[in-house]
């Protein structure tokens, strides 16, 4: 063997140990993303029960679950926050049980603040932009001579539903929690 084969022979095998070293973590990397994708967008989360919730009062509830980042995994994380709005006493089963209580996101569809509760107006407010909502998280107009809304689309309104725990019989909301782009008039789920 001629030492110029030799050398190309040793260079060719150093190259390609030094792309396995870069190349085997990105393709776990990209493999890893592709397998969590379908997973993340929903995550239903029981969150309060029924007969803690006052008729027509907001109540804001944090949902929680496991957050994760690179390698570690945070259990019991704030995933971000809903506010719901009970809008019966009566506690039915069936078609009738969704309606009776509303979840809305807490992040404000114009740039992504914290929607807060105005409990002198009784509606909801962005405290960013002074985006305004009424409890049925529509938009509410702006009055005459002040600031139109900024926001440009209603609350996201979360899907939810009442189930009744097997061991306690108690009624229990339960929310689909998503999370969407802000500042689009159409809701777009987050990738």
């Amino acid at each position: 063997m001629r030492r110029r084969t030799l050398l190309k022979w040793i260079s060719g095998c150093l190259a390609t140990l030094c792309a396995s070293v870069v190349g085997i973590p990105g393709v776990s990397f990209v493999l890893q993303a592709l397998r969590k994708s379908g997973s993340d967008g929903d995550r239903v989360r029981r969150v309060a029960r029924l007969k803690d919730l006052p008729v027509g009062k907001p109540v804001a509830v944090p949902i929680l679950g496991a957050r994760e980042d690179a390698w570690t995994v945070h259990p019991d994380e704030v995933l971000g926050r809903v506010w719901l709005v009970r809008r019966k006493a009566e506690a039915k089963e069936g078609a009738e049980a969704t309606t009776q209580v509303a979840a809305f996101s807490a992040t404000c569809p114009h740039l992504g603040c914290a929607i807060q509760h105005d409990a002198k107006e009784n509606r909801f407010q962005c405290p960013c932009h002074r985006a305004l909502f009424g409890l049925d998280g529509e938009r509410v107009a702006a009055k005459k001579g002040v600031q139109k809304n900024p926001s440009p689309r209603a609350m996201d309104l979360l899907e939810c539903r009442l189930v009744t725990d097997e061991t306690t019989q108690e009624v229990w909301v339960e929310v689909t929690f998503q999370k969407f782009e802000q500042g689009l008039t159409k809701r777009v789920l987050k990738a």
